[in-house]
């Protein structure tokens, strides 16, 4: 997401190491490789809490510089299609996710909205 519009933002790297160190215990030096490999590799998580995790972590990166721009839209279409959801449902689900981090939802509030959405 760092890298979907062709600009690394200083506050969408910030905020990717933030969430690279807090919750995958990464550091700058494997984030940095990540970017430069242009994140080439990816697992798909499994359970829908995770799925919805990655997502909110990919939305919180795109809003971090306060612009949302359309290749940030473009590649969470794109996440969401590799995650396993339903083609018809990519808009429905990149939107509420986009607005959920835009107003500034938690995580786990995202998370308890998206499962009683079922």
């Amino acid at each position: 997401m760092v890298v979907a519009d062709g600009v690394i933002d200083v506050q969408e790297l910030e905020t990717l190491y933030r969430i690279g160190n807090e919750q995958y215990g990464l550091t700058k030096e494997q984030i940095n490789q990540a970017i430069v490999s242009n994140g080439s590799s990816f697992i798909v998580p499994e359970s829908i809490e995770a799925k919805i995790q990655f997502l909110f972590n990919l939305a919180t990166i795109a809003w971090a510089d306060g612009v949302l721009e359309d290749t940030e839209k473009e590649l969470m279409h794109k996440y969401v299609l590799r995650l396993g959801f339903k083609k018809e449902n990519i808009d429905l689900i990149s939107n509420f996710i986009f607005d959920s981090v835009k107003t500034g939802k938690s995580i786990e509030e995202t998370i308890t909205l998206a499962k009683s959405s079922n």
